[in-house]
C-alpha cells in the first residue's frame, strides 16, 4: 500500500506540537530538485577559458520546505513557511549557508489579507516572476539585476488579494543579518533598512504590475545612502502564446559614483504541445552617462515527462560593452567588455 509522504510529515509534526495540532491544522513538505550540465564560455577572470560543470537550479532553485496553517476560526488562520535552499550538485546549503535561507516566516491570514514576520521575499520577487520570460531561472532578468530575487531579514509584510487586484507592502529593520552591524542597530534604525510596495492587476488576458523597492547602506556610516528601484511589467496571454515586457529604473547611492541605469526586457512563451514549451527573451541594461551597457538573449525549451518531472535545454548569450562584466547568470561574471555564452541541459523534479 502506498503512503503519501506529505501526510506522514503532517502526522509527525502533529505529534511534536503537543496540544496544538488538531483536525484544522496541516503541515506540508514540498520541494524542487534541479540539476544539469552547463557550458560557459570566457569563464576565466581575464576572459579566457571555458567551464564545463554539473550545476544546480538551471530552471528553478533546488529547495525543500515546510508549509503549515491552523484554522483559528472566523475565517482567520495562522500560517508559516520554512524554506531551505541547497545545491543539488554538491548537497551544500545555499544562500550563505543559512538553515532556512529562502524563507522563514509566521503570520496571520484572513479575508482582509495576511501579515507575516520573518525572512521573506521582497516585493520585486513576489510580483515580477510572471513578467520574466524564464521565471527567474539563472538565464533571466536576474543576470542583469539579482535584486529581483531579493529577500529581507527582520521583515514585516502585508499582502492582500482583492479579486483581480493584489497589493503588498514590506518593511525590514535590516535586510541582511549576516553583515556585522548591518541591521537593527540601536539608535540608528536606518542601517540596512528596506522598504517595498507593489501592486498587480489582471483584466482578462492582460496583467500588469508596479513595484517600488528601497534599500539603505548596511553600516552606520552608509545608512544615509539609498538605493531605489522602480519597476513595471505587462503580460498578455492568448491561447498557447504569452508575451511579457518589463522595465526597471535603478538609482544606487550604495556605490560611488552613484549609478543610474535602465533595464528593459521583452519575452514570450509558446506552448508548442501540452508537454512542450518554448521561451525566448531579450534583456538590455543601459547605464546612464556610460558606455558600460549589456544585452542578453535567452532561449529555453522544456518538456514535461509528467506533472512533476521536466527535462530542459537553456541557452543564453551576454554581450558586454565598455567595462560591463555581466555574465549569463548573476553568479557567473565575465571580463570587462567580453561576451559570454552559456548552455545548460538537465532535469527538474517537483515534490
Amino acid at each position: 500500500m502506498k503512503t503519501n509522504g506529505k501526510y506522514l510529515v503532517a502526522a509527525a509534526m502533529g505529534g511534536l506540537l503537543t496540544g496544538a495540532a488538531e483536525a484544522q491544522s496541516s503541515v506540508t513538505l514540498y520541494g524542487v530538485m534541479d540539476a544539469g550540465i552547463e557550458y560557459v564560455s570566457h569563464a576565466g577572470v581575464d576572459g579566457s577559458g571555458s567551464a564545463y560543470r554539473v550545476t544546480s537550479g538551471n530552471t528553478a532553485a533546488s529547495r525543500w520546505g515546510l508549509r503549515g496553517s491552523e484554522d483559528l476560526g472566523g475565517g482567520v488562520s495562522e500560517i508559516f513557511v520554512l524554506e531551505s535552499g541547497f545545491f543539488a550538485d554538491t548537497g551544500m546549503a545555499g544562500l550563505g549557508g543559512r538553515l532556512f535561507g529562502r524563507r522563514a516566516f509566521v503570520g496571520i491570514a484572513g479575508p482582509w489579507g495576511q501579515v507575516t514576520l520573518g525572512r521573506q521575499n521582497n516585493t520585486l520577487f513576489d510580483f515580477f516572476i510572471p513578467f520574466d520570460t524564464n521565471r527567474y531561472a539563472p538565464y533571466s532578468v536576474l543576470a542583469h539585476d539579482a535584486q529581483f530575487s531579493g529577500r529581507a531579514d527582520n521583515a514585516i509584510k502585508y499582502t492582500g488579494d482583492f479579486g483581480n487586484l493584489t497589493i503588498s507592502g514590506l518593511y525590514s529593520a535590516g535586510y541582511d543579518s549576516t553583515i556585522s552591524g548591518g541591521s537593527e542597530v540601536p539608535g540608528v534604525p536606518r542601517v540596512g533598512q528596506e522598504i517595498g510596495a507593489g501592486a498587480s492587476y489582471t483584466a482578462g488576458k492582460l496583467g500588469m504590475a508596479f513595484v517600488y523597492d528601497q534599500r539603505r547602506g548596511t553600516s552606520v556610516a552608509s545608512a544615509g545612502n539609498v538605493e531605489r528601484r522602480y519597476a513595471a511589467g505587462l503580460i498578455y496571454t492568448s491561447g498557447p502564446f504569452t508575451a511579457m515586457a518589463g522595465y526597471r529604473f535603478l538609482q544606487s547611492g550604495l556605490v560611488n559614483p552613484t549609478i543610474r541605469s535602465n533595464l528593459y526586457w521583452l519575452g514570450g512563451a509558446y506552448a508548442m504541445k501540452p508537454a512542450l514549451t518554448l521561451r525566448a527573451g531579450i534583456y538590455r541594461t543601459d547605464v546612464r552617462a556610460s558606455d558600460d551597457d549589456a544585452i542578453s538573449y535567452t532561449l529555453q525549451l522544456a518538456y514535461n515527462l509528467s506533472k512533476l518531472t521536466e527535462v530542459y535545454l537553456n541557452a543564453s548569450y551576454m554581450d558586454n560593452k565598455g567595462r560591463s562584466t555581466l555574465g549569463v547568470a548573476s553568479a557567473t561574471k565575465a571580463a570587462q567588455g567580453v561576451g559570454q555564452t552559456g548552455v545548460a541541459a538537465g532535469i527538474k523534479h517537483i515534490f
